[in-house]
């Protein structure tokens, strides 16, 4: 059994780790395109053809290998990525351009489609089945400019298209990365410091709570495990002697004993408070509440040359 939950614990500790190594493809979304170049910038054969951009959002490294583009809805496996290059590996928080020129066969970063004003360009995930991100081209998109996603927070990663048409920025991260700290949040949504307070005094009361469940959970059981006696209960002691209480003094029995040797005189006498001592000591009787039992023991008491033949008198 602890075989089994330990090789559990690994698959699950080695899903994390690979989990955390090689993020998801649906870190990855559309970042930029430009479906008439202009101005910008020149492909691998010097041509200046339109591009899309795609950005890792994630904090590890994705492999696209085997998902597509594509600007047409019923066609999702329209212009696939091969599979053949190690160049398909898209580190964290980086960027990759593709060219739509229009021949897939260019390339690894070329796509079989070129880009047209009004239509939609579609990422799909490995499966030619999953939408991962998509980007509107609109049909009044100025020549030269280009249309993308910001990321007002770049830490947060949360993109949204903008608006007006953009100075193209291919292979850049879209978006100023001006971030507002976590206490300048604070300070505009409490001002005076109420919510902050309340935050504090229940994570101190709650600490406080958890502590003496805790003491009087180790109270409940030090009591039951019997304190500092070695961990066993401590036995009651009865004041008064009884049958088989084990609690009555050696003194008393003596006395018992010269009591009945001055009144009655005799050893035999004698040995019969000795017997009740022993009796009433638990020494020799056994654990049957309901008979009397008076364990042999080797004696002077036993020996059969000093037995009585008659009581005295």
């Amino acid at each position: 059994m602890r075989k089994v939950i330990l090789t559990m614990f690994l698959a699950i500790l080695s899903g994390l780790s690979f989990n955390t190594a090689a993020q998801n493809v649906s870190d990855l979304v559309i970042s930029e395109i430009m479906p008439a170049s202009g101005s910008s910038i020149l492909d691998d054969y010097g041509r200046r053809n339109g591009w899309i951009e795609i950005y890792n959002k994630s904090q590890g490294t994705v492999n696209y290998a085997g998902c597509f583009f594509t600007d047409d809805r019923n066609n999702l496996k329209k212009s696939p990525i091969t599979k053949s290059d190690a160049r398909t590996k898209l580190g964290p928080r980086q960027v990759a351009v593709f060219y739509a020129g229009g021949d897939g066969s260019d390339g690894t970063f070329y796509t079989g489609f070129t880009l047209r004003a009004g239509s939609t360009v579609y990422l799909v995930s490995n499966d030619g089945r999953t939408i991962i991100d998509s980007l509107a081209i609109p049909a009044d998109l100025p020549y030269g400019k280009s249309v993308m996603k910001v990321a007002a927070d770049i830490r947060q990663q949360e993109f949204k298209v903008v608006d007006e048409p953009a100075d193209p920025s291919p292979m850049i991260v879209n978006g100023s990365g001006n971030t507002e700290s976590g206490s300048a949040k604070l300070a505009k949504e409490d001002p005076y410091g109420f919510v902050l307070t309340v935050v504090s005094i229940g994570v101190v009361f709650c600490a406080l709570l958890v502590l003496w469940q805790l003491f009087a959970l180790l109270g409940k059981m030090m009591n039951r495990n019997g304190g500092n006696n070695g961990g066993k209960p401590a036995k009651k002691v009865s004041k008064k002697a009884g049958k088989g209480s084990g609690n009555i003094d050696p003194e008393v029995a003596a006395a018992i004993s010269m009591a009945i040797a001055q009144e009655l005189g005799g050893e035999t006498y004698a040995a019969i408070a000795t017997a009740m001592h022993l009796y009433l000591d638990d020494s020799v009787h056994d654990n049957e509440s309901f008979v009397i039992t008076i364990k042999q023991k080797p004696s002077q008491w036993n020996s059969r040359g000093r037995g009585f033949r008659q009581l005295p008198k």
